[in-house]
């Protein structure tokens, strides 16, 4: 008898055990029990959505032209083909396959407060937060915004609340070989190089660099933007330096640049520039008005900021193996001491 009452109580402790772990576990239903985690008419006629993740946030619009732009980056063009164009086609693709759980203690494991989405569209707006993928790797938990519970969906695509990742910064799209002449205009003086005909070289000993600054400004793409009148933009402008790109095809780029120096020897600083381009219709020069953009490092590195730099650039390299000379006393001439080998 006492071991039959033993039994029982082990029986009764194993189903209370799985209990606790099935409801520890998320909750699923079976995967063909699904359908569009976002509403085709929606995505349809999008109008503007915003993101928010990382404690940032970026708002898109779509203008009456069609033309996305982002709000919280001085209106600037939205990056169509790096951004929009793989986010919103993973939202066509995602999934809604139900419940994932109830659970508030799962649900704060989630992190569903951590990143969110809302579309907008005429008279429609809906609000999706997105968290951890789910433990089957389905894809990114989710909550319905109003909704108690989280639901399992294969969206897995990156959400990013920066507003500046958002942003098409190429100003320049031509080909490095497309460009016919580079002039220069610093304070200290004038250069200009020009290419006999396309496919050629420049003249002379100043090919390599001309082409390679050819490659890298004809398309030009900056890191960053600045609204109009900014403070440190206003300092450096103060004193520029102009690169002009001449085109076979006739048209020319006219590149202002301006260097902030560092508050101190081991700081960098800052560098600008402005870009406008003879064809009026050229989207460069609507950006003239609204702000100033901000010239990565390395492309600083390549453009000379004065005459005598560029002069400095055409020097050889000193030879930094040169044999020392020195004097054998007694022995009377000057030799040479061997190269370290």
């Amino acid at each position: 008898m006492r071991n039959k009452t033993l039994l029982i109580a082990t029986l009764v402790l194993g189903l209370v055990a799985l209990a606790v772990v099935f409801s520890s576990r998320e909750e699923t239903k079976p995967e063909n029990d699904k359908q569009p985690l976002i509403e085709a008419s929606l995505l349809n006629g999008l109008q503007s959505f915003v993101v928010k993740s990382n404690g940032k946030t970026a708002t898109l619009e779509k203008s009456a032209e069609g033309i996305w732009t982002v709000k919280d980056k001085l209106g600037l063009p939205a990056d169509i083909e790096n951004r929009l164009t793989p986010l919103l086609r993973s939202l066509q693709k995602a999934n809604n396959y139900g419940l994932l759980t109830t659970n508030p203690k799962r649900l704060e494991k989630l992190g569903l407060a951590d990143s969110s989405l809302t579309l907008n569209a005429a008279g429609k707006s809906v609000t999706i937060e997105f968290g951890k993928p789910t433990e089957d790797g389905l894809g990114n938990s989710a909550r319905l915004a109003g909704q108690p519970h989280a639901i399992r969906t294969d969206f897995s695509g990156y959400l990013e609340g920066d507003a500046s990742a958002w942003v098409d910064f190429t100003l320049l799209t031509a080909k490095g070989e497309e460009v016919k002449s580079v002039a220069f205009t610093w304070a200290d003086g004038k250069r200009e190089f020009i290419r006999p005909e396309k496919g050629k070289p420049f003249p002379g000993k100043n090919d390599e660099s001309m082409s390679e600054l050819c490659n890298t400004l004809a398309t030009l793409r900056v890191s960053d933007a600045v609204a109009k009148g900014d403070k440190e933009a206003d300092t450096a402008f103060a004193k520029s330096f102009q690169v002009r790109l001449g085109f076979f095809d006739g048209a020319t780029a006219t590149l202002t640049f301006a260097k902030l120096a560092g508050k101190t020897p081991t700081e960098p600083g800052k560098a600008f520039v402005r870009v406008s381009h003879s064809d009026a219709k050229h989207k460069v020069n609507s950006y003239a008005a609204k702000v100033e953009f901000v010239a990565p490092a390395w492309i600083m590195e390549q453009v000379p900021s004065s005459d005598a730099d560029f002069k400095k650039s055409q020097q050889p390299p000193a030879e930094a193996n040169a044999a020392p000379s020195l004097r054998i006393p007694s022995q009377g001439p000057l030799i040479s001491a061997p190269s370290p080998k």
